[in-house]
């Protein structure tokens, strides 16, 4: 029994993954604001989204009975314990090293996203460029709460251990990146099975949310900027 909350939030967790899918082919919403059937896609996906991530964080206050939300904070500061990891002894602290960790994940996914689209060729507009760095901070936003928060959450409120925050936030979350826009197929999966290692650790060390949205945040960046100003 010490772990039924903890099965029952899993399975509502799952069905949320599922949601999200359903709503990626079928979004809540039917809005023609653009000229572009793409963007009237996005724009009506991401506005579902945000609602499945009220939800989300209703259903997370709701079981996570000590800490509620006490992760949806914007705490910079923490040591950068992940560093041990990656090879690197010397011990770093997130306020000061996030940042270059971020810019370094933003060349890595540009390069791979640009890889994927750039045969389509570009032709950039000020709005869309504007509309696309709304979009990614809405998709981030969403993201991080359905595949992270909830989880480190739920790990942190019913077990002594990160291990269930970062099993779920990294497999979860690599896993649905398979069928995703860009990055998917096996490449999508391993890298962001890489990311949704890093961002749990980030909000685990941070007992925060603001690196992994900030983080999550600026790779989508890129990945919209390239999309929305693709010819496609």
């Amino acid at each position: 029994m010490k772990y039924l909350k903890l099965t029952v939030f899993t399975i509502f967790m799952f069905l949320t993954t599922g949601v999200l899918i359903s709503i990626s082919i079928n979004p809540w919403f039917s809005l023609n604001l653009f000229e572009q059937e793409f963007m009237n896609t996005r724009l009506n996906y991401q506005l579902s989204g945000l609602v499945l991530a009220m939800v989300t964080l209703g259903i997370t206050y709701l079981f996570a009975d000590k800490i509620r939300l006490g992760y949806l904070n914007f705490n910079r500061e923490g040591k950068l314990l992940t560093e041990r990891y990656l090879g690197i002894n010397e011990e770093g602290v997130w306020k000061e090293d996030g940042w270059s960790y971020g810019l370094i994940m933003m060349v890595i996914m540009g390069i791979t996203a640009f890889v994927g689209v750039f045969q389509a060729g570009f032709s950039f507009s000020l709005t869309n460029s504007l509309i696309a760095i709304i979009f990614a901070a809405t998709n981030a936003f969403t993201e991080e709460v359905i595949f992270r928060l909830s989880y480190v959450t739920m790990g942190a409120n019913e077990t002594s251990s990160n291990r269930y925050g970062i099993i779920m936030g990294s497999i979860v979350f690599g896993i649905i990146h398979y069928f995703g826009i860009m990055p998917n197929g096996i490449i999508g999966v391993i890298l962001s099975l890489f990311l949704g290692y890093f961002l749990t650790k980030s909000m685990q060390e941070t007992k925060g949310f603001f690196w992994a949205f900030m983080i999550h945040f600026m790779l989508d960046i890129v990945i919209m900027l390239l999309l929305f100003n693709a010819r496609m």
